[in-house]
């Protein structure tokens, strides 16, 4: 597998992550009114009002990035994937939070395998690229270990498929028949592989009818068409594998950020796509770095714009990073290092998160028993005008 392209999907990937993070959950609209056009990495705070708690540093990439680099370079070490090796890492530091910035989905608790549809362990899946063999087993152990929903995993086993696709025959553009071919092999993988699946925990029957919606759904992807007509046909199948009735694609579902996604690459310009993706609102967090992705994996750096790799948070240790693992010559000391780092960098967006939340107003509800205090004393002082006026008028009739 090649890994400069590898490295340049991860660099895409963080970078990507670093742009849409401050963003996550503001609507397009609301992103307009209050900054126009994105066109660099954003102070979100204009845009937070009362909710500035949720404030995130512009240029510093997350968990989301920091597991899959942790990912990156443990899979660049096996043949296959070892999540016990990746736990032990983390929890070497003791207390993850104090590493990890702002962890959404299964990173919020490593534990445990979620099971909700979401995207977070499909921006991982790259990561999985860089093991030395790629048995279908690592691919369904990966996928499961972190997620054992349905729609998450064949969206994944598709990301997978695609990816691997591009890398091994140097593809330079998304065409449909590219995504036919990993539709098919898609949902040839989860008959083939039913009985793994099971042994992993995931459930067969679910994964290869969420697979035929899937394959479906690519298979049909109306790519040149209006987004509002897109948005309409590609609902559907997110709502089946979703308790959520979802009326736009910009959520947290594999299959609505998946082929909004393919959208936003297939219809926005290679030099404007990762900050016109991030206007697009919404759950923009995972959307840029799936829509890096990919994109990286076709253009290369072609996608990046230089601003956004100079202003980068932390680049002189990312770029060492990623000249090491493309060169096979990353060790388990350097990456302990770069973690402290991070330990480091993590309490310092903290300690600037409380310096601006000092200069917030805190709001004071008054109590009930002062409302009613309150009440009670005009109720009061209405019946004591009131009875002076009657007082005024016997005096008034006595003369």
């Amino acid at each position: 597998m090649n890994k400069t392209k590898l490295t340049q999907v991860l660099h895409g990937i963080i970078i990507a992550d670093a742009l849409a993070s401050p963003l996550d959950n503001l609507s397009a609209e609301h992103i307009r009114n209050i900054f126009g056009s994105i066109r660099d990495y954003t102070d979100p705070t204009p845009a937070l009002k009362h909710k500035l708690h949720l404030w995130k540093k512009p240029g510093m990439y997350t968990a989301l990035s920091q597991y899959c680099i942790i990912l990156s370079a443990i899979n660049s070490h096996q043949n296959i994937f070892n999540y016990k090796q990746v736990s032990d890492f983390i929890f070497s530091f003791g207390d993850s939070s104090r590493i990890f910035r702002h962890p959404q989905g299964f990173l919020q608790q490593l534990n445990l395998a979620y099971d909700a549809p979401t995207v977070e362990s499909m921006v991982c899946i790259p990561t999985l690229l860089f093991l030395q063999k790629h048995h279908p087993e690592s691919i369904i152990n990966f996928i499961l270990t972190h997620n054992k929903n349905a729609a998450t995993f064949v969206a994944s086993v598709f990301l997978y498929t695609l990816l691997e696709d591009i890398i091994q025959r140097q593809l330079l553009s998304l065409d449909s028949s590219l995504l036919y071919t990993a539709a098919t092999n898609t949902v040839e993988f989860t008959h083939h592989y039913s009985s793994v699946i099971f042994s992993n925990g995931g459930n067969p029957h679910n994964v290869i009818e969420a697979a035929q919606d899937l394959s479906t759904m690519i298979k049909n992807l109306p790519l040149a068409i209006d987004e509002l007509s897109f948005i309409q046909y590609c609902v559907p199948f997110a709502n089946k594998w979703s308790k959520n009735i979802y009326t736009r694609l910009n959520v947290n579902h594999p299959f609505a950020l998946l082929s909004l996604a393919l959208y936003c690459i297939s219809t926005i310009e290679k030099e404007s796509l990762l900050f016109s993706t991030a206007n697009k609102g919404g759950k923009v967090s995972l959307l840029v770095p799936l829509v890096a992705l990919i994109a990286t994996t076709l253009y290369g750096y072609a996608i990046i714009p230089q601003i956004l790799i100079q202003n980068l948070i932390n680049k002189k240790r990312i770029t060492r990073f990623l000249e090491l693992l493309q060169h096979n010559s990353l060790s388990m000391d350097f990456l302990y290092e770069f973690f402290q780092n991070e330990e480091k960098m993590t309490l310092k967006e903290h300690e600037e998160l409380e310096s601006k939340l000092k200069h917030v107003a805190i709001k004071t509800k008054k109590k009930a028993e002062d409302k009613f205090n309150n009440m009670t004393h005009l109720v009061v002082e209405s019946w004591t005008k009131l009875d002076k006026a009657k007082w005024k008028k016997e005096r008034r009739k006595r003369k």
